[in-house]
C-alpha cells in the first residue's frame, strides 16, 4: 500500500526562510523561520495521511484484508533541516537514562511542554544526518593535544589549560559548565572584543573556530552574560560536510549544527539535553551525568553505493536511511513501513495494483509491497527511511 503524507513544519527561530517553502513550492507569506520538516509518528509532529483510511500516520493500523500494517507508531523519525543560525550545543540520552528521567519528571508533575522539561518521552535519540548542502557542525571532543594547541594559540584562553593538566577533558569541561558567570565573562569578553571585529570585516574563514565563536557572541550573548557554550566550541571537532556525506550522533556525544541544510533520520524522540548557545533550559547536572568524554577525530559517514541505492550504515537498530540519486528503475521489498521523500527530481512508484508519481517535496508511506518499483527518470535525490535491520 502507498499512502501520501504531509509532514509538520517547525518554526524554530534558528531556521531559514526560503529552503523549506521552496522544497514544497510554497510562499512564505508570513516570513516565519522554517527550521524543520518532520515525517513520522512523534506526538509533537504526527504526519497527516492524505486521502487515506485515517487522518494521522500514528493511527494507521491493520485493516480487515491486510495481514500486516503499521502499529501505533514508527520507531524512526525523518526530518529535513534548514540551519540559518547555530543550534544549541546538545546531546541525547541513552534509552535507560531517558526512561528514568521521564518517570522522574512525570512524578514531579512537570508539564511535558514546560520550559524546564528535559525528558519529553521515554526513548533514546541516536541520529544520523546527511548533508543536502555544504554543511558545518561541531561534534565530540578533539584529541587532547589539539585542545591544548587551540587554547594556547589564544591568549584569552590559555588559563584554561591548567584544568586540562589537572584532570583532563572532564575537569576542563566541568569547570566551563559550573564556573561562576563572572569568571566566564572574564574569559570571554576579551576574546569577543578581539574576534567580533574580524568576523564583521570578513577576515575569518569558516574553517576557523573563531568564525563560529564570533557569530555566537553576536547571536547568543545577553547584556552582562556571555554564553559559556562559546568555550565548548574550542574543545570540539569542527566538521565541514559536503552533500551526501553524513554524521552519526551516538547517545552522550556533544554536538551542534552550525549552518546548512540536511536530512536527519533518528529514533522517534525529542529528548535534548543542552549545554549552551541557547536561551532554552540548560540542566547542567543531567548534562554532566550522561556526557561522553571520549576524545578523537570525527567519523564522516559515506554511503555504501550501488547502481540502485546508497545505504548509510549506523549502529542504531531504530532506523535505516537510503538515498536514490541516479536515474533508473530499481525494485525494493517493503515488508516494514518505509517513508519516501523526494528532495530533487521526480519519482514514480509502482506496485502490482497502483502507480504514484511524486514531485519535489512530496512524500509517501509504503508497506506490504514485496516488489515496489522505484523509477527516477533523471538524476535527483530520493530519501528512503525505514526501521533498522
Amino acid at each position: 500500500m502507498i499512502l501520501r503524507l504531509e509532514g509538520t513544519v517547525k518554526h524554530y527561530a534558528w531556521g531559514g526562510y526560503e529552503y523549506l517553502p521552496n522544497l514544497f513550492s510554497q510562499e512564505n507569506k508570513d516570513q516565519e523561520p522554517c527550521a524543520e520538516y518532520w515525517l513520522g509518528t512523534h506526538p509533537d509532529g504526527d504526519a497527516q495521511v492524505i486521502d487515506g483510511p485515517v487522518k494521522h500516520l500514528s493511527h494507521l493500523v491493520s485493516h480487515r484484508n491486510t495481514t500486516k500494517g503499521i502499529k501505533d507508531s514508527l520507531p524512526f523519525l525523518l526530518k529535513v533541516l534548514d540551519v540559518r543560525d547555530m543550534l544549541s550545543i546538545q546531546l541525547h540520552p541513552d534509552k535507560a537514562t531517558a526512561e528514568v528521567g521521564y518517570q522522574r519528571e512525570e512524578t514531579e508533575g512537570i508539564d511535558r511542554k514546560a520550559y524546564n522539561r528535559v525528558y519529553r518521552d521515554q526513548n533514546h535519540k541516536p541520529e544520523l544526518m546527511v548533508a543536502l548542502s555544504d554543511f558545518w557542525l561541531v561534534q565530540g571532543f578533539k584529541q587532547e593535544s589539539k585542545i591544548r594547541e587551540t587554547l594556547n594559540d589564544r591568549d584569552e584562553l590559555k588559563t584554561l589549560v591548567v584544568h586540562l593538566d589537572q584532570g583532563g577533558i572532564q575537569s576542563l569541561y566541568n569547570y566551563i559548565m559550573t564556573a561562576p558567570q563572572d569568571e566566564i565573562n572574564q574569559l570571554l569578553k576579551p576574546l569577543g572584543k578581539r574576534i567580533k571585529p574580524l568576523y564583521e570585516s570578513n577576515q575569518l574563514s569558516k574553517d576557523n573556530i573563531d568564525f563560529w565563536a564570533a557569530r555566537a557572541f553576536l547571536t547568543f550573548n545577553r547584556k552582562g552574560i556571555c554564553d559559556r557554550g562559546i568555550l565548548s566550541l574550542y574543545l570540539m571537532n569542527l566538521i565541514n560536510l559536503k552533500p551526501g556525506e553524513g554524521s552519526y550522533q551516538s547517545p552522550g556525544v556533544l554536538h551542534a549544527y552550525m549552518e546548512g541544510q540536511n536530512v536527519e533520520c533518528m529514533a522517534t524522540s525529542d529528548n535534548v539535553v543542552r549545554g549552551g548557545l541557547t536561551p532554552k533550559h540548560i540542566d547542567t547536572s543531567q548534562l554532566l551525568e550522561i556526557i561522553s568524554f571520549d576524545m578523537g577525530d570525527p567519523e564522516i559517514i559515506k554511503p555504501g553505493s550501488s547502481d540502485s541505492f546508497n545505504t548509510y550504515v549506523t549502529p542504531a537498530p531504530d532506523f535505516q536511511l537510503m538515498t536514490v540519486t541516479k536515474a533508473g528503475n530499481r525494485s525494493l521489498n517493503v515488508s516494514k513501513p518505509r517513508i519516501i521523500l523526494v528532495v530533487n527530481g521526480i519519482c514514480r512508484l509502482t506496485t502490482n495494483t497502483e502507480e504514484v508519481t511524486l514531485d519535489r517535496g512530496q512524500s509517501v508511506v509504503v508497506y506490504d509491497e514485496p516488489n515496489l518499483s522505484i523509477d527516477l527518470p533523471d538524476d535527483g535525490l530520493v530519501i528512503i527511511a525505514s526501521e533498522g535491520k
